[in-house]
Parts: C-alpha cells; structure tokens; sequence
C-alpha cells in the first residue's frame, strides 16, 4: 500500500519519507543529467487541492480517512510522469484503483495522526529556451481529529423483535459511524465450541477485517464476510456510514443442540463489542444459560 524512499527536505526539518505516485519514468531517462533547478521567472507555482473522499468530497480533511490530493499548474508545461511527493512517514499513500485515483500530479494518502502533514511537490518542466529544468513546491494540510465509533446497539431491541439473546436464535447490534469517525479497519473475531459451554481460552479465533474507508483494498459497502462456528454464523459489514454485526443459529433441528460461542469487535485495539453467549438450541427457540454482553 505504501511507496516509500527517504530524503531530508532542509537542516531543521525531520527526515520523511519520499511517497511516489508516478505514472511514468522520472526525468533522467535516455541516461540524460537531471535537469537544473528552474529559475525564479519561469518555475511553476501549482495549486494545491485536498478533498475529504470519505465525507463526500468535503474539504474539511479528517485522519483516519481517504485524503486526495491534486495539483494544478496553470499554463506551465510540466513533463509527464514527473510529479513526485514527499510526505511524513505518518501518511500512507493508496495505490490508484477503481474510482481511487487521483490522475496525474496527484496522489491518494490517509494518516492516522491529526494536526498538519506538510507536503513536498518536485517536478521537471519546460524551461522556456527548449529545454527543461526542476522545480518544486510546498504546501501543510491540516487533519482533524477523527471521533470514535458509536456505541454499538441492540437493533432487534430497536425494532421490537424479540431482543433477548437468552432465547433468540438471531441477533442483531450496530452502531452509526458519523462523518468524522474514526474509519480504521474493524476486526471481528469469534471461536465456538458443539458444547453448552464458552469456548477454553486455548481455542483460536477465527478473524476477518472489514474496511470502512473507501481508499482501502477491499472496500465493498455491500459485502458480507460471515465466520462460520459449530451451529452458528456471524456476519458483519459496513462502511463509511454504518456497521453491523449480527448471529444466526444454523444446522439445529427441532432436537435441542449443544453450543457454546465468543465474539469479539475490535477497531486500532479498541473493543467495540464482546459477546459470550452458551447453552442449547432448536430450530424454534434457545435455551441459553450464559449470556454475557458488552458494549464499552
């Protein structure tokens, strides 16, 4: 997901890293000298722009979230492929894909620090007597602090459903995620047991990752991603707008069956939900006699 070489900007600046979407060769191609340093009077002063793509193109810029950056060079005649950026190791730039792209002179990035994240342009260009010369330029962009995810919430309780996990063979919880949420990947893993009992603390979980930013790999606000245990399923999905997190027996008859099973929710190691539940089943009704269940 990352490009990364280093390079130090001036004495008194931190070392960062050098962050490299290209679409093309740099300018020393053919084994020509690097181009000089272009002039006052003819190096270009691009115009930087930064959108929020998670909060609907908003230019209020949000850590955690898919930032994308672009430059405008007016009438300057840049060199194709040329455009580089340098930012701090605390930026992680996206690769181009699907709708995740930013074109040329541009670049997709999120950062899960707040605050500023100075950033370096450097380019080759027409130097107006035929031949070219480099040039660079600077601008800081400001991130706000992203807020937790909600509370997760009862959703059959919600609605009237029956909401009692002692005696349903479905569940239901999720929680908002606002428009300037914290959108790092949430991880939910669960492990079951065919027995009327929690699982041993030895027993694997099973794990799967559900991205909520747009610019992650993966990102599918329609997906599912299920775990499936001894007589039970957890499914789990979101997005930038919401996540869920629901249970369902399966495999039971109308004879009562044995099962016991944990699920945990974690997001950057912060438990969202953990749900302990054992005892039996049928196909109309539970019998659970442990029920444990927290929402921090």
């Amino acid at each position: 997901m990352r490009d990364e070489d280093a390079s130090v900007n001036r004495p008194g600046i931190l070392l960062v890293a050098l962050l490299v979407l290209g679409l093309g060769a740099a300018s020393q191609s053919r084994g020509q000298v690097p181009s000089r340093r272009c002039s006052t009077a003819v190096a270009g002063q691009p115009t930087f722009s930064a959108s929020d793509l998670d909060e609907l193109l908003s230019s209020r810029l949000i850590a955690t979230h898919t930032i994308q950056l672009t430059t405008d060079f007016g009438a300057t005649l840049v060199e194709d492929g040329s455009v580089r950026f340098s930012m701090p190791p605390s930026a992680t730039v996206i690769r181009p894909h699907g709708d995740v792209n930013a074109g040329p002179g541009g670049l997709v990035f999120y950062s899960e620090k707040p605050g500023p994240v100075p950033v370096t342009a450097t380019w080759t260009q027409d130097d107006g007597n035929g031949g070219t010369c480099a040039s660079s330029a600077s601008t800081t962009l400001q991130l706000q602090s992203a807020t937790p995810i909600g509370r997760m919430k009862n959703i059959r309780a919600a609605e009237h459903l029956h909401p009692n996990l002692k005696f349903d063979l479905l569940w239901r919880f999720g929680a908002a995620v606002g428009r300037t949420a914290d959108l790092d990947p949430v991880h939910v893993m669960a492990r079951g047991v065919s027995q009327a009992r929690l699982p041993g603390a030895k027993l694997p979980f099973k794990t799967v990752t559900v991205p909520l930013r747009l610019g992650d790999p993966g990102f599918n606000d329609a997906k599912t991603y299920r775990i499936r245990l001894p007589r039970w399923t957890i499914e789990t999905g979101g997005d930038h707008g919401g996540f869920s997190l629901s249970g369902d027996a399966r495999g039971v008859t109308p004879r009562s069956a044995r099962l016991g099973y944990e699920v945990k929710v974690l997001q950057s190691g912060r438990p969202l939900a953990r749900l302990r539940l054992a005892g039996r089943c049928n196909s109309f009704a539970c019998d659970m006699r442990t029920v444990k269940v927290q929402l921090p």
